[in-house]
């Protein structure tokens, strides 16, 4: 049940999901006073192409990532007290997915939140023979959608295509 009040409304988490991967990825970083990454490929990088189910799948991982952060805050909130199902408020927070190319993509999502100071959290794929710890979904902190204003709003929502 939501809760009145909840300092939450009127926020949004927002998930990015790729539609293809890459993996290992060569990042480079040049320390300076705007902070510059690169990415490129090595070699070896595969491209692996994500299903509209792993995809799915992928932004529910990220996004338990995010209620699971939070509901910690909560806990540490009730530290003492005797919590329980009703004690631990449920907050109802809109979710908005956005679809991006490639990994390359993601990764220049990702420093565009970094240079926001935009909290987010990654999941990392570790499925043995296909993934090698490549990152395939990443969600924010809940958000105001003016937070986010010249950062996620050129990627078009996801649609499972």
């Amino acid at each position: 049940m939501k809760q009145q009040n909840d300092k939450y409304e009127g926020l949004r988490i927002y998930t990015v999901v790729p539609g293809t991967v890459q993996t290992p990825i060569k990042v480079t970083y040049t320390p300076n006073g705007s902070n510059v990454y690169s990415f490129g490929r090595f070699e070896d990088t595969r491209d692996i192409v994500q299903p509209a189910g792993r995809q799915a799948q992928q932004v529910g991982h990220v996004a338990r990532m995010v209620e699971r952060h939070l509901l910690l805050l909560d806990i540490a909130k009730l530290r003492g007290k005797k919590i329980s199902a009703a004690t631990l408020p449920y907050h109802a927070i809109t979710g908005i997915t956005k679809k991006c190319r490639d990994s390359f993509e993601l990764l220049h999502v990702k420093s565009l939140l970094e240079k926001a100071n935009i909290r987010f959290f990654e999941f990392e794929d570790t499925q043995e023979g296909l993934y090698e710890n490549v990152v395939t979904a990443l969600a924010t902190e809940p958000v105001t959608p003016f937070a986010l204003a010249g950062i996620l709003d050129y990627l078009p929502l996801w649609d499972g295509k």
